[in-house]
């Protein structure tokens, strides 16, 4: 038998962001812009909620530089992902459905600095070091994506302009 557990409640989020990579310094291979937070706990890619009249490119550009300090412009989409948690809003539990847009993103400038309302730490990291630290296998494969899709939009040495 199940117990009623009070007042439940559902919301739709809708986040866009960014796989960010940049050749290493002496063309070492690539590195992906990282994010830290839950007390520096948990790697994440940069992204945030669509802002009414906002598409969803333009989002990933604005959330990959609030969050980061990071200028980077779209490469190509990604495509997108999907996923449920419950939170608690007023004491309602609240089953929440993210779905997050993710772009392939070039650097453009800046140098890193955490959003510190929602971020603890930013870091450039090499690939296979990125592949490691991130938390979320759909963040993961993202990266992945966003490799292959690298490879063939540019060609060896070249940086995005």
């Amino acid at each position: 038998m199940r117990q009623n557990t009070g007042p439940r409640s559902r919301r739709r989020v809708t986040s866009a962001g960014g796989v960010v990579l940049r050749e290493r310094p002496g063309g070492r291979g690539l590195e992906v812009l990282l994010i830290a937070i839950k007390d520096g706990r948990v790697w994440s890619l940069p992204k945030g909620q669509v802002e009414p009249g906002e598409h969803y490119p333009q989002t990933a550009v604005r959330e990959v530089w609030e969050e980061t300090g990071i200028r980077a412009k779209v490469l190509a989409p990604l495509g997108s992902i999907r996923y449920h948690f419950t939170v608690r809003d007023d004491g309602v539990q609240t089953t929440v459905t993210k779905e997050v847009h993710h772009f392939l993103m070039g650097y453009v400038a800046g140098l890193p600095r955490p959003q510190k309302e929602e971020v603890d730490g930013v870091d450039w990291v090499p690939v296979r070091e990125a592949l490691r630290r991130l938390v979320h296998q759909n963040e993961r494969n993202a990266v992945l994506r966003a490799l292959a899709c690298w490879e063939a939009l540019v060609p060896t040495g070249a940086k995005p302009k």
